[in-house]
């Protein structure tokens, strides 16, 4: 049986993260990808359409990774094996009932923006208040909660803002962003500009701590825009595979892994389902969702009720739907010309619309008029469509895992699936309400592609139901209470087993952060040895 130091399950951006830190370290680590390309949900074709066009079939955008840890301490490693960012001053957009705007990276452009709506001074307050605590935020978001170590965020807290404010700040934490935006903001396409964010958390504007993820992202947009590399998310993981395959690690595609092997209450190995078998003698690393973690790759073992029980009332969120468009020209928007040269930009009629679809899409009903998120690829890295050239990267994620109903009366549920013609159906009503913003859409249209929820869960078996973030992101499952209300972080009742991935802590989004504070973790040095 062939050995390694650590086994990684799954190659996606959390675990090529820890497969780089782990091997840079000196440990032997092998990656096993179901799969039969690395890279978890960054799927980056050149055949989804037509020659020369480049897609990202799923996540698209870096600035959580640009922007975090993992990123600072391997930034030399992936730019000595070819890794280029390209970024842009105009990071997001929104079009809605109220009109138009930009935010740009240019903060005085920004504060101007803010100022022709009318919210020119609610906007500098806001984000100069946010400013004196972004490392606590930040901080937060990155930190692993169930350490001790993590006790030096609650310490600095106390200390900045006194027991009373820091009782006050944790009730900030917890606020829906509709209430603050309303008490904030005073222009309609103020808050349209900023509330669609939340969205990218999972998250609606009446959902609990949705005020907060507002905030942490529309300044982390707004101080680091919207970074993507040359040629697609493909080159982040051909990097990362890199640095594991320089430091002596390796990486099997085509490897399912269906059983953790477990003896004494340690994880020893894994076998695949083509009855191969690998050992470990440290760490196995699992970037799994409960479900399939407890209920699959462990079934069997003798696990605590309560981690078991928790494991099936794990929830899963709404489902996505992903249009891909290639483009003869680029988008002639009605509202800006500017907003084509925008990385993304949600389209909307405002926050009511935005609230009335989540809530639909939570009870099982198709939105009336769904927000639409228009990615614009090439308006960053322009060699990803022949010149002249453009592509369209739309997102929906106001879409219930089980059709009910219709709240426009056109689509009949059926049994209430996801089938083609529903999806097709579906995909037109966006199509067209997308065209009243940009004029010349059908006409310059070459090629398209749908992929609904059934076609999203088959490229990747964690986005359950096709759930982009791995499992609902409300309160009760975020933060320490990520991935288990009963779990306690990445550890699991298992010895050497750890749990990675866009169901743990700090949760989905493209930035490895779980991976990395694993990695830390087992490459830190005990205190005795220190």
């Amino acid at each position: 049986m062939e050995r390694s130091d650590v086994i990684i399950i799954g190659s996606g951006i959390n675990s090529l993260v820890a497969a780089a830190l782990l091997s840079k370290s000196g440990q032997k680590v092998l990656v096993l990808e179901r799969n039969s390309q690395a890279g978890g949900a960054i799927k980056t074709v050149t055949t989804a359409t037509l020659p020369g066009f480049t897609h990202e079939l799923l996540s698209s955008w870096h600035p959580l990774f640009v922007g975090g840890p993992a990123y600072g301490e391997l930034k030399a490693d992936l730019e000595a094996r070819g890794l280029v960012y390209l970024n842009t001053d105009k990071p997001t957009g929104v079009v809605c009932e109220g009109g138009s705007a930009i935010l740009s990276t240019d903060l005085a452009a920004t504060a101007a923006e803010f100022a022709r709506l009318g919210d020119g001074d609610a906007w500098t307050n806001m984000l100069n208040e946010f400013l004196g605590k972004i490392d606590l935020a930040f901080g937060l978001l990155g930190a692993d909660l169930w350490r001790s170590n993590s006790l030096k965020l609650l310490r600095t807290a106390r200390k900045r803002f006194g027991n009373r404010g820091l009782v006050a700040t944790g009730a900030e934490l917890l606020e829906p962003a509709s209430p603050w935006l309303d008490r904030t903001f005073t222009s309609p396409v103020s808050k349209a500009l900023l509330a669609p964010w939340a969205l990218h958390n999972g998250l609606g504007p009446d959902d609990a701590a949705s005020a907060f993820i507002t905030k942490v992202i529309g300044a982390a947009v707004a101080l680091g825009g919207m970074p993507v590399p040359v040629g697609g998310g493909i080159k982040l993981v051909d990097a990362l595979t890199s640095i594991l395959a320089d430091n002596g690690g390796t990486l099997i595609t085509d490897a399912d892994v269906v059983k953790i092997n477990v003896s004494g209450g340690r994880a020893t190995g894994v076998k695949l389902a083509d009855g191969r078998e690998f050992a470990a003698d440290k760490s196995i690393l699992a970037s799994a969702t409960p479900q399939a973690l407890y209920q699959g790759l462990l079934k069997g073992e003798n696990l605590p009720v309560e981690t078991t029980k928790s494991a099936e009332s794990f929830r899963y969120g709404r489902s996505a739907i992903q249009i891909h468009l290639a483009l003869s020209e680029p988008p002639a928007w009605k509202a800006d010309a500017n907003l084509k040269d925008v990385a993304i930009v949600h389209v909307l009629d405002g926050m009511n619309s935005l609230s009335e679809s989540v809530n639909a899409s939570n009870r099982g009903y198709l939105p009336k008029r769904p927000t639409i998120v228009v990615g614009q690829p090439t308006a960053v890295d322009k060699s990803r469509a022949p010149e002249g050239k453009f592509i369209l990267w739309l997102q929906l994620q106001e879409n219930p895992q089980k059709i009910l109903g219709d709240l426009a009366g056109e689509i009949a549920p059926g049994d209430g699936s996801w089938s083609d013609e529903r999806l097709s159906a579906y995909a037109d009503r966006v199509i067209d309400q997308l065209s009243e913003q940009i004029t010349n859409l059908k006409s310059a249209t070459l090629a398209k592609v749908v992929l609904g929820p059934k076609q999203i869960e088959e490229m990747n078996k964690n986005l359950v139901g096709g759930d982009p973030y791995a499992g609902d992101c409300r309160i009760d499952q975020y933060a320490v209470w990520r991935p288990l209300a009963s779990a306690t972080g990445h550890k699991t009742p298992i010895k050497g087993l750890w749990h990675i991935g866009a169901s743990t802590h700090p949760g989905p989004g493209l930035g490895g952060g779980s991976g990395y504070l694993v990695a830390k973790r087992l490459t830190q040095k005990r205190l005795f040895k220190r």
